[in-house]
């Protein structure tokens, strides 16, 4: 930006090549460079980066029953497609084909669908029953309580079949019961698809814990 006094230019706003001019304060005129050509950045860094957002944006959709629940404390104005994008970058990795082309490919044990201060439940173990077609959550009751872990939280399991790009979200016990909660499984899943992913979630759903990935048992 520019600063000049004129007569030619005087007091009209003008565009010269790539310089714009306008009157500005105390008689003075201001001389601003315009940008001639947009530019398409097509580095390597650029293009990863686009392709792992591109892949973001798409699995916030699938993820959606488990993120509309799993992060309560984002901030005002942000939605959950929003705060699960934020936390999952590091979840997608990006590499260029043979071809050419970058291929964006998601890390499913990274990815998390909760975030919070809550601390998750410890003993948790998760049995697949394929004869059955459900899954059996199996939780100890927890016997301490603090500020970040209240008697009344509630487990959430979350279950996401990859190639069918479905999600199912039940909620289990809460922290002071022990037990078992059995999980139908989507129509035509394949248990080798499965993605299992716990966290909690304090009775007034305003608070919750960051999501753990569960590994199942078979039990055929």
């Amino acid at each position: 930006m520019v600063l000049f006094r004129s007569l030619f230019f005087g007091e009209v706003r003008k565009s010269i090549g790539n310089v714009t001019t306008y009157s500005g304060a105390k008689g003075y005129s201001v001389g601003r460079t315009r940008r001639m050509k947009i530019r398409n950045p097509k580095t390597p860094g650029h293009l990863r980066q686009r392709a792992k957002m591109k892949e973001l944006l798409r699995l916030s959709l699938y993820f959606a029953p488990a993120a509309e629940l799993g992060f309560p404390g984002r901030t005002a104005g942000t939605s959950c497609y929003n705060a699960f994008v934020k936390e999952n970058m590091g979840a997608i990795t990006a590499t260029e084909s043979e071809s050419g082309e970058v291929v964006a490919t998601v890390n499913y044990d990274q990815v998390v669908c909760a975030s919070g201060y809550l601390t998750s439940l410890a003993n948790v173990e998760v049995t697949v029953d394929t004869a059955a077609k459900k899954v059996n959550v199996t939780q100890e009751a927890q016997t301490y309580w603090s500020a970040v872990a209240n008697p009344n939280d509630v487990l959430y399991v979350a279950m996401y079949e990859k190639e069918k790009q479905e999600m199912v979200v039940t909620g289990c016990r809460n922290r002071k019961e022990s037990g078992s909660t059995s999980i139908a499984l989507g129509k035509n899943w394949a248990v080798e698809n499965l993605v299992i992913y716990a966290f909690m979630l304090s009775k007034d759903k305003r608070k919750a814990s960051r999501s753990i990935v569960l590994q199942p048992t078979s039990n055929e």
